[in-house]
Order: C-alpha cells, then structure tokens, then sequence
C-alpha cells in the first residue's frame, strides 16, 4: 500500500515540475468591453529568469526583476493589425508565483479586423520553447496556436468566417479559455501539493 502510495506521491511531483515548464509559455490576446483589448503573457517563474539573465545585467532586487521582465515583453512582443496597423503595449502590470502572469493594456487595436500578425520572440533564449498563442473577440472560434522557433514566433492571420484563419495553413486547435485561464493551472498545482503533503503526512512519514 505504501509503494502504491509512494507512486501517487512521484506522480504528483512530475505533474508539478511539468505545470512550471520553463519551455512552455502562453500568449493571449483578449478583447474585454468597449473594444478594449488586454495581452496576457504567463510562463514558469522559472522560464522568465532565465531569459532575463540571459538579455540582461544580473538583477538586485524583486522590483528591478518586474521592471526588466515588462521591458523585455514590450521589446521582444509585435502585434499588427490589418496589415500594418500597430499597437502600443501600456500599463503593464505582473503577478509574481510559480507562474508568473504579466498583463498589458493593448491600445490602437481598430474596431474593424481583417487581419494579425503576431510576433513574440520574449523567449526564443529558452531552447525548444513553445508559447501557445490564443486570440479571443467576441464571437469569434476560440482556437490555439504555437509560436516556436519554426515559424520564428511569429504568425499571420486574416479573418474569415467569424476565425482567424492562418495566412500560412497553420493547424489550429480549439483552445477551452476564458477570462481566468491563467490561473487553472495555479489553482491544480495547489492542490496538487496539497495531495502530495497529505499522502506524505498521513501513509509515508
């Protein structure tokens, strides 16, 4: 029972250390009320430091490491729209954990779509990163994509049909989001450290 016991406590250790990947990263573009759009950006703690070592001086603080992390997002992050149309990215704000989430206010993105282009390259640094790309507007298909370094993190699309269709025949998958998508996976790895300690507590120790 306790080997059996012991299994369920490994597993939840690799589920744990897989949820903070630092190879894997999302890039979500939503539209809120009054075509006011936000990015939200979310990787493994552990995937920001890395690029930001990476690209900068070494940080003395948890301060200057927030500031560094909203500077090189702004720098390494393109969006455009109707093939040439750019947006500012503004009042970026981040929330610090085992995931951490940096959130932007997008400005000048036009009320009438007809194409995007989205370019992210904040972690090309980070080898086999995959940064799982999510556009969502009122009413239209919620699909998935992936930024990588075969496509340059970059990616087109133009508008048909309600969907933002790939410019380059790109696979979409559907992509299951909402507006508190980024925190799912907070939420699952509380509890599953909260399994973990109990099992250890109550079968193991």
């Amino acid at each position: 029972m306790k080997k059996y016991l012991f299994s369920l406590f490994i597993l939840f250790i690799s589920y744990s250390v897989q949820a903070h990947n630092p190879d894997i990263s999302s890039t979500m573009l939503v539209e809120k009320e009054d075509n006011k759009w936000i990015l939200q950006i979310r990787s493994a703690l552990t995937g920001f430091d890395q690029v930001i070592k990476a690209n900068y001086p070494a940080y003395e603080s948890a301060e200057e490491f927030q500031a560094l992390v909203l500077q090189h997002l702004k720098d390494n992050i393109q969006i455009d729209f109707n093939d040439g149309a750019k947006v500012t990215l503004e009042n970026g704000g981040i929330k610090l954990g085992h995931e951490t989430i940096a959130v932007f206010e997008v400005l000048g993105v036009p009320k009438s779509i007809q194409s995007v282009r989205v370019k992210n390259t904040s972690f090309s640094t980070i080898n086999r990163n995959q940064n799982t790309l999510v556009i969502l507007k009122k009413g239209f298909k919620k699909n998935r994509f992936t930024l990588n370094n075969k496509n340059q993190h970059t990616m087109n699309f133009k508008v048909a049909d309600a969907n933002f269709v790939p410019v380059d025949g790109s696979v979409s998958l559907p992509a299951d989001v909402h507006s508190n998508y980024p925190y799912k996976g907070i939420a699952l790895s509380f509890l599953g450290l909260f399994f973990m300690a109990f099992i250890y507590i109550k079968f193991i120790r």
